[in-house]
């Protein structure tokens, strides 16, 4: 399906360590899961074009999202398609599912859609399953959402459309929802330089980062991070370690359009810490950060005041 987490509600329905060190990041979680590419269909050749094509229909709806077009959004099912979306929302019919786009896309605000298709199965000559995640990031504040589908494709005069398709799982948390953060950052007050660079590690389901923080212009602190999903508690999980041997953990909560952090760590001297960190997203390249709750040694210290970081465009 090419649907939206958004569409839902759309239509009604650091811590106490270094500030430099800002994702707090423990049992390390096993690795996740990967959906078998090598289902029914999936070795077949003679039907690469079919999975071509159908492939090409998920290319067609981020484009024709981007744009807020539901004609074309909707032109992806058949006349009496239909779709559903755990609590509540089924539609029944072309008609009606452009009806649904028209109204998500009257704000202007819908973002951008990403489909990753996890496999395609042909269950005849002219039936297909597509099934995946769909991820959605707002242009401005909020963060990205997003849920598992499955699509029942048919062949129709030659072409492949959605007949149903379901999307389930929204409200779960997945490391996908945090890739808008991949990349290089900068920020700070005046005189304190912060340097953050994120990458997803290619080997392993986690996304790994580096921070670097001066004073004055000179080197105060640095540390690296680790970001993985807990599967035990079904939540983001960090872990951080800053380069004079303090480290610590955070567990992941989304609180409306902000992540809340809930760290403890301790010191390269062994003095415990904790604090709760705020990172709200304002767009795709800005993002604050905060510390409050702040104890060292069992000693409160004060909430620090919003850091704002910026992507880093690569220069051409």
């Amino acid at each position: 399906m090419r649907s939206s987490a958004r569409l839902l509600v759309a239509i009604g329905l650091i811590a106490a360590a270094p500030v430099a060190v800002i994702l707090a990041g423990g049992q390390t979680p096993p690795p996740a899961k990967t959906p078998a590419s090598t289902t029914v269909g999936e070795g077949d050749k003679e039907r690469d074009a079919d999975r071509e094509a159908i492939r090409q229909s998920a290319r067609d709806f981020i484009e024709a999202y981007a744009k807020g077009d539901a004609k074309a959004v909707a032109a992806s099912w058949t006349t009496n398609g239909e779709f559903q979306q755990e609590g509540g929302l089924d539609l029944r019919g072309r008609d009606a599912i452009e009806k649904a786009y028209s109204e998500l896309f009257k704000d202007k605000t819908q973002g951008k859609v990403e489909v990753e298709i996890l496999a395609i199965r042909f269950l005849s000559r002219d039936t297909a399953i597509e099934e995946g995640f769909l991820r959605q990031t707002p242009d401005g504040p909020g963060l990205p959402s997003s849920t598992l589908y499955r699509a029942l494709h048919v062949r129709e005069d030659g072409k492949w459309k959605v007949a149903a398709s379901r999307e389930w799982g929204g409200g779960e948390d997945r490391l996908g929802d945090l890739a808008w953060l991949i990349g290089k950052w900068e920020g700070g007050p005046r005189g304190q330089e912060i340097n953050l660079a994120f990458e997803k590690d290619p080997a392993t389901p986690f996304i790994v980062g580096r921070s670097t923080r001066k004073a004055d212009g000179k080197p105060a602190a640095s540390g690296t991070m680790r970001i993985g999903l807990d599967t035990q508690r079904g939540q983001l999980h960090s872990w951080h370690f800053d380069d004079t041997g303090g480290h610590g953990e955070a567990l992941w909560v989304r609180d409306g359009n902000r992540w809340v952090l809930d760290a403890i760590g301790a010191q390269g001297d062994g003095v415990p810490t904790e604090a709760v960190n705020v990172l709200a997203r304002l767009s795709n390249d800005e993002f604050t950060w905060r510390s409050i709750d702040r104890v060292v040694g069992g000693e409160p210290l004060p909430d620090t005041l919003p850091v704002k970081l910026t992507r880093v465009r690569e220069r051409k």
